[in-house]
């Protein structure tokens, strides 16, 4: 019985880390085209050579049996890929949003899961390492936040803008990683809401609409469960949906009862909600959205943060 053939997926070479060990093989074509041969093996420490001459290669390739092991490699070293200094702003944006965009899908699969929250926060670590070490990051990752609206892409999109506006306003980076959690989580209680109800192409029927507001709640109760118990996290995600004038959900409250992160992450939730593409709808732009906001959500919103949000996308 022969042996089942290899297959190849190739990979991002920028993720391939200076100083650190590989755990997986990396194999190149040969000359011939029709197979591959090993570059670099499975335990070897890259170095600034293999650096070099990877940046020579056009594709490098793993196993496809070893993706879980080059996914846990990028897992691993994303706050050192957000660090390093030899990559541009722009690729570093790039690797960090595709890894985000991979946790948060299989967090959203698993939303209950124990490892969610360890697996979310490198993430938010990474993202919060680019904006603070570099002057033109909110400026690369806004410009790769996806334009169609999807639960798992929007929590990315919401956690930049979040994290963007944040550091706007001065916080600190404890402040920017716990922010940063609450954004990325905010809308995981949508998991338990019908999937027929999330993807509808139109507009919810009064009893989906009931549905559909219960995610604050539910976020709330999973994140309790994962073991969160930093309020800002907390209110965060489940009042995001609240108003300052009350009447929003999943509690009522009004003004001084809304978190500071909860104002935070409501502004970038509508901000992005109405800047994507939807099945419905096409996607508004920056200055339409901002008109919007600031003539059919006044007492909504905290317009303190929709003022400061329009300050720094000027800037």
């Amino acid at each position: 019985m022969k042996d089942k053939p290899k297959r190849y997926k190739s990979i991002d070479k920028r993720v391939i880390t200076e100083g650190e060990k590989l755990t997986f093989d990396l194999y190149l074509p040969n000359d011939e085209r029709t197979a591959m041969s090993i570059y670099l093996h499975s335990d070897t420490v890259v170095d600034g050579n293999d650096k070099v001459r990877l940046r020579e290669v056009e594709k490098v390739y793993i196993d496809e049996e070893n993706s879980l092991l080059y996914e846990a490699y990028v897992q691993n070293h994303i706050q050192t890929i957000a660090r390093c200094e030899h990559m541009s702003m722009d690729d570093k944006a790039i690797i960090v949003y595709e890894k985000a965009s991979s946790v948060i899908d299989e967090m959203f699969r698993n939303p209950e899961s124990l490892e969610t929250a360890k697996n979310v926060k490198p993430v938010v670590d990474s993202i919060v390492d680019i904006i603070l070490h570099d002057t033109k990051a909110v400026e690369s990752l806004l410009k790769i936040t996806a334009h169609d609206f999807y639960t798992h892409t929007h929590s990315i999109n919401v956690s930049i803008y979040t994290l963007s506006l944040g550091a706007y306003l001065g916080m600190n980076e404890e402040e920017l990683r716990v922010l940063g959690m609450a954004a990325v989580l905010h809308d995981i209680g949508k998991s338990k809401v019908d999937y027929d109800i999330i993807n509808k192409n139109g507009k919810l029927t009064d009893m989906e609409f009931k549905e559909m507001k219960t995610h604050p709640a539910q976020g709330h109760k999973i994140a309790l469960h994962l073991g969160i118990t930093d309020d800002r996290i907390l209110t965060g995600i489940r009042h995001h949906h609240e108003k300052l004038v009350g009447g929003g959900y999943p509690d009522g409250i009004k003004g001084d009862e809304i978190s500071h992160f909860a104002r935070i992450i409501g502004v970038c939730d509508v901000f992005d909600a109405l800047t994507t593409k939807r099945s419905y709808k096409d996607p508004m732009t920056t200055f339409e959205s901002i008109k919007l906001m600031k003539e059919a959500m006044k007492g909504h919103l905290d317009f303190e943060m929709v003022n400061a949000l329009i300050r720094m996308l000027h800037k």
